[in-house]
């Protein structure tokens, strides 16, 4: 079993993923079940500092405060904190993706990374792939997208090996088990990307016996992350799909909600590779457990933590 990990926006360290690896060997070792091979791929330096355009804001506020002194920057830019959040933990990494080249080289990277674990692991038959945020939207485009469905992208390379994204081909393919989508902002990348759902419900329709499973992870809180179930208009496909939401009652959020939702905006979106029942899902998809996919996870109560 291979099992790929790709991390969203904002991430420069490669072990991003190592909470939810332990845990996975933790489970498969208690179940008496052989330890998946696992790879975290990574594509964060390939986009430079995060700072970078917030470099540009903070040297023009500079420049405001040197020239009127008698005024507070903080009267003239509210929510300082909130925007750099934003652009630093998001949009930097978000538009430089969607600005052409360097999507391509993203591509690459993560292509080249894909190959080169293939080759390390070759008595491996069977793919599953966890991705969060950002890389959601990377891997419609590696797997999906018709618009790098040619030899010039490197997405073209990535469905070489993977049955049922390419032709019948000579040399090793790998088959792709399930996929988890975690904080996923598909959704709002929609009309930018021109989704479309046909490849995905031809590939799903290829396979025979066990489905092609997708759970897409919503946590309450993660203002980036939204069900694809009626997007994606997915009735009568052969996929197994489920939106999984992380529900919290929590009181505190209900009614001072904007105040809440500022305060939280990049953990809310960043906990998924530590949450226990994110873990437990995870496991669910990688075994096929269909008995706990079908049901949401539990609700946690106030004061509970994941």
């Amino acid at each position: 079993m291979l099992v790929w990990f790709m991390h969203g926006a904002s991430v420069r360290q490669p072990a991003y993923a190592d909470p939810l690896r332990s845990r996975l060997i933790a489970e498969f070792t208690a179940l008496g079940l052989p330890i998946p091979e696992f790879y975290s791929a990574y594509w964060g330096d390939t986009l430079g500092n995060t700072n970078e355009i917030w470099d540009f804001v903070q040297q023009d506020l500079e420049a405001f405060k040197f020239e009127h002194p008698q005024i507070d920057v903080d009267d003239v830019f509210h929510y300082r904190q909130r925007r750099e959040q934003l652009i630093n933990g998001f949009f930097h990494d978000i538009f430089k993706y969607l600005s052409g080249q360097q999507g391509k080289e993203i591509r690459h990277t993560v292509a080249t990374q894909f190959l080169d674990f293939l080759t390390d692991n070759p008595l491996e038959e069977d793919l599953h792939i966890v991705v969060h945020s950002l890389s959601s939207v990377i891997l419609w485009d590696l797997l999906f997208s018709e618009a790098y469905s040619t030899e010039g992208d490197p997405a073209y390379y990535v469905r070489q090996v993977i049955k049922g994204l390419s032709g019948p081909g000579a040399g090793r393919k790998v088959r792709l088990r399930s996929i988890t989508t975690m904080g996923c902002p598909l959704l709002i990348f929609r009309q930018l990307m021109s989704v479309n759902n046909q490849k995905l419900i031809e590939f799903a329709g290829r396979y025979v016996g066990n489905p092609l499973r997708w759970i897409n992870v919503i946590h309450a809180s993660d203002v980036f992350a939204y069900p694809l179930r009626s997007s994606l208009n997915l009735e009568g496909s052969n996929l197994f799909f489920r939106d999984h939401y992380l529900g919290e009652r929590n009181f505190f959020k209900k009614n001072i909600g904007d105040v809440a939702m500022a305060l939280g905006i990049v953990t809310d979106h960043s906990r998924y590779w530590r949450s226990l029942r994110v873990s437990k899902l995870v496991q669910a998809n990688l075994l096929g457990d269909y008995e706990t996919l079908a049901y949401n996870s539990p609700v946690l109560d106030f004061g509970d933590f994941d």
